[in-house]
Formats: C-alpha cells, structure tokens, sequence
C-alpha cells in the first residue's frame, strides 16, 4: 500500500492550496490579484480561456483560500488572500532557511576574502534613489480561520488584546488597550502618559463585527486615513476572521503589501495563535 492510501497518514491541510498552485493559469490569474482586485468579468477578458473556465479556476483559488469573493451590486470582485501562502511558507520554506543561509554566509566569506572580489562594494558609487510615495486609495482583504467558536474569539479581540498584540508592533507604549464600545478606543498608553490612538470605534455589532477609523500622520508614515473592518463568521466549528483595510492618503507601490503583512502578523501570529494556544491548555 502505498503512502497515499495508508489509512493513517495524516492529511495536509494545505494540500488544496499546492493543488490550486499547480496550475498556470491560476497562479497568473493570482499575479493578476496581487496588483488590485479584479471583477470576474475583468479576468475573464484577460484569459484566452472562456468565462466558465476562467470561473472554475477562481472557485478551485476560492476553495483553496487565496482568493474571496465580495459582491457589490451585479459584480463580483475576486481579492487576493494571502494567509495561505503565508502558511504555506512557514510550513515549508522557512524551517529550512536557516541551512540555506548559513551556507550563502559561507560562500560570500570565501569571495569576499579575495581583495579583488565582485561582492566587495564600492562605496563612493553607491546612491540612494527615493521615489515619493503617490497619493491614492488601496483595499487590503484578508480572511483568518481560527480553531475556536466566535464568541471565543470576539471575547479575545475585544477584552484580551494585550495578550495577543504583538510587541514588534507597539509604538509608544508596552502594552495595547481596547474600549470595545462605540467610540471606544483602541490605543497605546504608557505610565507617564505617553500614547497613540490607532483607531476610534464607529460601528459594533457585538459578537458579530466592528468598524474602525485611524489617521496615520507623517511621523507613522501618513498622511493617510485607514478604514478598518472586522468581521466574524461561523465556519463549521471554526471562526473566520474576515479583515477588509481601505487607506486613503500616502499610498506607495509597496505599501499594499507592507499593510498585509502587518495585518498578518497581527491577527494571524498574534490573535489566532493566542486564541488556539489557549484552547490546547
């Protein structure tokens, strides 16, 4: 019997997502999400294919998690979810970048030993080119699942919050704090009064979502607004956590993914591993 069919292997969950990888047609289709989100029919005039099978590889991308759908109005607008590459990588790239590393560091010793090496930089030719950011709207969505029923995981949004932010991304004090009501605030406050709002609260549906307005100043990296909504949705005996982030204001070529990857570290590495940590003890 082969390893396949032995009864007892264990199943990997990403197992749909290397599956929706393994095709062309739907990593271009991916590559065309990471540059904005795309209504249906926009991507379908994009591939040779037809529509139907166009629809099809978005539904293998739907069901494997990389791509959410939302509808406004008549259209329906395709958005990248990157939460699963990003589990993809912690799974399988990073436990071996430490042995690829540590032989690259090796390598540039040995070159860089020799007096006339092509690694060694020439200092005096070396500049920096900074293009200012534009100004602009961008739409980060992100979707979560999390190991626990919903009123598990709103009690930690909403009442643990200190537990679970990371510190990486603590700016002014060392700890986070949440008023989770209408108007509340989430935000920083030291001991001597020192702090930072990141967010005022201007809609709660407890249990359920909240919405949330910051303004970023230059000094945050701003001038920019960021729109924030957070909503919690039954998925079998687990909970999604479906994030959509609009920012309006200083918006740069990176930014889109410079905000994602903080949502991730944030809710993914922080609330979602919190939460499940704790239902194991």
């Amino acid at each position: 019997m082969s390893p396949r069919a032995h009864p007892s292997a264990p199943q990997d969950p990403l197992e749909p997502v290397w599956r929706a990888l393994g095709d062309a047609t739907r990593r271009a289709l991916l590559d065309r999400l990471r540059e904005r989100p795309h209504t249906t029919g926009e991507l379908a005039a994009a591939f040779p294919q037809t529509r139907f099978a166009v629809m099809k590889h978005l539904d293998i991308l739907v069901g494997a998690g990389l791509v959410l759908v939302r509808r406004e109005g008549r259209e329906r607008w395709n958005h990248l979810n990157p939460v699963p590459l990003q589990h993809l990588y912690e799974r399988w790239v990073r436990p071996y970048e430490g042995l690829w590393a540590a032989s690259m560091v090796r390598f540039r010793e040995r070159i860089e030993a020799s007096p006339h090496s092509p690694l060694t930089p020439d200092t005096t030719q070396m500049q920096q080119h900074a293009t200012p950011p534009a100004a602009g709207l961008l739409t980060i969505t992100l979707e979560i699942p999390i190991s626990a029923g919903r009123q598990r995981v709103w009690e930690a949004l909403t009442r643990e919050v200190a537990q679970w932010w990371p510190r990486d991304f603590l700016v002014a004090a060392d700890r986070m704090q949440f008023q989770a009501t209408l108007g509340g605030r989430l935000y920083e406050e030291g001991e001597a009064g020192d702090g930072v709002t990141w967010y005022t609260v201007y809609a709660i549906v407890p249990n359920v979502s909240l919405d949330l307005v910051g303004h970023l100043s230059p000094a945050f990296g701003g001038p920019a607004q960021s729109l924030l909504r957070l909503v919690l949705r039954d998925e079998g005996d687990r909970t999604v956590l479906e994030l959509t982030d609009g920012v309006v204001g200083k918006v740069g070529s990176q930014s889109s993914d410079t905000i994602a990857d903080g949502w991730r570290a944030i809710f993914d590495a922080g609330l979602r591993a919190f939460v499940e940590a704790n239902l194991r003890n």
